[in-house]
């Protein structure tokens, strides 16, 4: 039994937990805050997609998402059976020269 359960609330009812590991937080703390801004909003955004459309969500696993954004290269593990989405790559862009 998980804590949403004993609190007598449905799995399905939770909203997901936005993580930025350990590991990429210098990273994101590293953007101009602007880039910073864009990352931050985009990521609660994408979270409360999801859990607005976790009954068109696969349930099975979690999936990566790669998109470009704010200038950086982002990867985001969405995982519905966990209310969770995970910050789990981002680099910023290279400028060719």
């Amino acid at each position: 039994m998980n804590s949403a359960e004993t609190a007598g609330i449905p799995q399905s009812s939770q909203a997901f937990t936005v993580l930025i590991p350990r590991g990429l937080q210098a990273t994101v703390d590293g953007l101009p805050p602007e880039a910073r801004q864009e990352l931050l909003a985009e990521l609660f955004r994408m979270a409360a997609l999801a859990h607005q459309e976790r009954g068109l969500l696969p349930s099975s696993a979690p999936y990566t998402l790669r998109l470009d954004l704010a200038g950086c290269q982002v990867s985001v593990e969405l995982d519905p059976s966990r209310s969770r989405l995970t910050l789990s790559g981002l680099q910023r862009a290279r400028v060719l020269a």
